[in-house]
């Protein structure tokens, strides 16, 4: 193995606190992490982690020489990476991170065609309802939905999603309709579990509504499906639910009020510069994905 490969194993341990995840950012075996750590110890003569229970921790002699050999990882990383871009074909792999809903129903459908194009890339993606952190998972680009908070990550805007307010007709009829985000508070909604879920603001003026329901999840088809079996009032991008929509199974109300779409955005570590493949990625992808749920406010 080159010696840089043993140090990304070094760093990467460092970084997670864990072998298991250290493995599993790296694409590679626990056993083969835990050997390459063992034969580094033996030949620096030097205990590299102390091991609890629950995580590995760096000794300061680790931390020390981690501090030496990041910058020169970086650029070894980097000029490997140029000297890749320099042939008439793109080639090489990249890690790209996106929501689970999203990424299954149209990133990977674009990933498979740019892979079509480019015979020698390969893409892994990673689909999760959480923020990635793309330094230590190692990750290329990743695909955010709603407004970015502030950080040191570059930013590519490429559309934007309609969110709607729906119920299922049954519900209605027993409840009846809405007319202003203010009737909510007399209604059941279906909760997500986050800092907003019981504040839902409206566009265009931006109004708050509090609202309040016995449902409440962390998963956003949990909600949707509370939501066809008439347990109450739920909110989601359009594209969640338009099979829902197509089918009878829900209505949409307050369409008026409807939120802000939500805008989507590409993002990547601002510490360097983007591979050709990356480039030619995030190009394909912003010039590609136009979500049905655009056409559908294009259409309404």
């Amino acid at each position: 193995m080159r010696a840089d490969e043993d140090y990304a194993v070094l760093l990467a341990v460092a970084d997670h606190g864990s072998l298991t995840a250290a493995a599993a950012a790296l694409g590679r075996s626990l056993q083969s992490v835990s050997r390459t750590l063992a034969a580094m110890e033996r030949q620096l003569n030097v205990a590299l982690f102390i091991r609890t229970t629950r995580r590995v921790h760096a000794t300061p002699a680790c931390l020390a020489f981690i501090d030496r050999i990041r910058p020169a990882m970086r650029e070894i990383v980097a000029a490997r990476e140029a000297l890749a871009d320099q042939g008439p074909q793109l080639r090489g792999a990249i890690r790209l991170a996106a929501p689970t809903w999203f990424g299954t129903h149209y990133l990977a459908p674009a990933v498979a065609d740019f892979m079509t194009l480019h015979g020698n890339v390969a893409i892994e993606l990673s689909l999760s309802e959480r923020h990635v952190d793309l330094a230590a998972e190692r990750i290329d680009v990743s695909l955010r939905l709603g407004a970015l908070p502030p950080s040191d990550l570059k930013a590519r805007h490429i559309g934007t999603l309609r969110r709607v307010i729906f119920g299922a007709p049954g519900y209605f009829a027993v409840r009846g309709y809405p007319r202003v985000p203010e009737d909510l508070a007399g209604h059941e909604c279906l909760l997500r579990k986050s800092i907003e879920a019981e504040s839902w603001r409206f566009g265009p003026d931006g109004r708050v509504v509090r609202v309040k329901g016995r449902f409440r999840s962390s998963h956003a088809q949990a909600c949707n499906r509370a939501a066809v079996a008439g347990l109450g009032i739920a909110r989601a991008p359009l594209g969640q639910v338009q099979e829902y929509l197509d089918a009878g199974c829900i209505e949409l109300v307050l369409t008026e009020y409807e939120p802000e779409p939500a805008p989507i955005h590409l993002v990547w570590p601002s510490r360097r510069a983007l591979p050709r493949r990356v480039r030619a990625l995030v190009d394909f992808l912003a010039q590609r994905i136009v979500p049905e749920t655009e056409r559908a406010l294009a259409r309404s």
